[in-house]
């Protein structure tokens, strides 16, 4: 059995934010198997913070399933009506109505958990990332 972590947590990327040359994201540090690497997974949580922000403000994108819609698309073989599912439970939400702000961090760390780092990040790592300007 192999020990080695998942890609979202060796790379201090909690959500699978993939790289875009064009994204300089404060604390990146590079990029690893086509997804932007961290110096720390709060610096990860930022990032993926201010881009749900940006679904929310600038399109729109306000409810669970609106978000997942966006964030992994079937386009791009996954399962999104599971992880939709996934989270309208964990925040015991439906699937339709909006996350707020103070949701923001619950919301990143159970994606952070459905993206294969289960375990390996904190609420509190979650709350600092989303804190960060």
């Amino acid at each position: 059995m192999s020990s080695r972590k998942n890609i979202n947590v060796r790379n201090n990327n909690p959500l699978n934010i993939r790289y875009n040359p064009a994204n300089n994201w404060t604390g990146q540090t590079g990029q690893s198997g086509g997804f932007a690497t961290f110096v720390s997974p709060e610096y990860g949580f930022r990032a993926a913070a201010k881009l749900i922000r940006n679904y929310q403000v600038n399109h729109g994108l306000t409810s669970i399933a609106d978000i997942v819609n966006r964030w992994a698309p079937e386009a791009d073989n996954n399962d999104t009506q599971a992880y939709i599912n996934y989270l309208a439970d964990k925040l015991n939400k439906l699937t339709w109505t909006p996350v707020f702000e103070s949701e923001i961090p619950a919301l990143m760390l159970h994606m952070s958990n459905f993206e294969g780092g289960k375990g390996h990040f904190t609420y509190e790592q979650a709350e600092q990332g989303a804190a960060l300007v």
